[in-house]
């Protein structure tokens, strides 16, 4: 049989079974939803409306302030971003940065693409201001430099939480191995961008016998991204330590947010700022194990009450604390959304360093 033929067969194989995948991950997805809509439909039941609906009314207005809060943790975070870029491409102001997080924030918010779908979003929004390589390099360092931020945050977090929150012994196991096996994965993707060592995986990746000319490919495009990721952590390796520590910060100040909504919701009664960071470590940790579902649909809500109740907070309160920031991530996913629409507008971005580029060029 000719080699064209084969190779022809082999290809059309490869697609039948991509296509295949598709559908069935598109079966998986929808089977997530329906069972997290089923969930928080469960929880509201268990409840009683009537609760519920006195709960959250105990907010009242001072809801709009509390979603304002969210500004704070994500400028930290768009500082820390900031420092991820190589000296000649810090022209780029903190609005701008701002307003492209923000989009790329509401992308992995609504798709189960653990965090990565909007990492590309940024890529692409960058598209009109840097090179393509240029781009990359900085979003791959902020993703490593957030990672390993926000798993230090959580391994601190955990280790005092096991000592003051009965939780089951089997829950710490679950969350000490998966904190344990993030930060060994991310000291190694840190080490591999440091030696300039992704390009060189996937070539020896293409020598097994499936995908090798794809992988070869996208083993030379890789190459221009080594370098310029090694170029970045030999000439700015306190840059990164800056970036790390400003991501530190911003993940402190989202626990913050835990501690104003109890308040809001339990007013004199509501934990202190102890707890209340210990019960947002957690829920960060079990949000982080829930990003397959869509829109974290019922498991927001679900791994509230249930970290809530291990403080002695009742059902309906953690309920309505889950839904408090249900619409919180609603009305952020919003402004992001609507970001990304007037992002992909290019003159949107263009005409902001417009006159930046007039003024470098006189």
């Amino acid at each position: 049989m000719p080699a064209g033929t084969v190779i022809k067969g082999a290809t059309k194989g490869f697609n039948q079974a991509e296509k295949a995948a598709m559908h069935i991950t598109k079966f998986i997805m929808g089977v997530l939803l329906l069972g997290g809509l089923a969930l928080l439909g469960w929880m509201v039941w268990q409840v009683g409306i009537t609760d519920l609906i006195a709960s959250c009314q105990v907010v009242g207005f001072w809801i709009a302030p509390y979603f304002l809060l969210e500004i704070i943790p994500d400028f930290l975070h768009t500082a820390a971003w900031a420092a991820c870029f190589q000296e000649p491409q810090r022209r780029l102001s903190l609005w701008q940065l701002y307003v492209i997080r923000l989009a790329g924030s509401a992308i992995n918010q609504v798709t189960p693409t653990a965090t990565l779908g909007g990492e590309v979003v940024k890529v692409l929004l960058l598209g009109p201001l840097l090179p393509r390589t240029q781009a990359m390099a900085a979003v791959v360092i902020d993703k490593a430099s957030t990672a390993l931020a926000q798993t230090c945050y959580l391994a601190f977090g955990l280790l005092y939480a096991m000592g003051h929150l009965p939780l089951p012994g089997e829950l710490q196991l679950a969350l000490g191995l998966s904190i344990s096996m993030v930060l060994l994965g991310l000291l190694g993707f840190i080490a591999f961008q440091r030696y300039g060592l992704l390009s060189q995986l996937v070539y020896h990746l293409s020598r097994l016998p499936f995908a090798q000319t794809r992988l070869q490919q996208l083993s030379q495009r890789l190459a221009p991204l080594d370098a310029q990721l090694v170029g970045y952590y030999t000439a700015h390796p306190w840059r990164f330590g800056g970036s790390f520590l400003l991501h530190f910060v911003g993940f402190i100040a989202a626990g913050f947010k835990t501690y104003v909504l109890l308040r809001l919701l339990l007013g004199t009664q509501a934990p202190g700022w102890s707890e209340a960071m210990l019960v947002a470590v957690v829920v960060a940790a079990l949000d982080q194990m829930c990003f397959f579902v869509p829109a974290r649909l019922g498991t927001l809500e679900g791994t509230r009450v249930l970290v809530l109740s291990t403080v002695g907070i009742t059902q309906a309160v953690g309920l309505a604390f889950g839904l408090m920031a249900r619409l919180d991530s609603l009305f952020w996913s919003g402004i992001g959304l609507l970001t990304y629409a007037l992002c992909t507008r290019q003159t949107f971005l263009a005409r902001s360093i417009r006159p930046r580029i007039l003024q470098r060029s006189q």
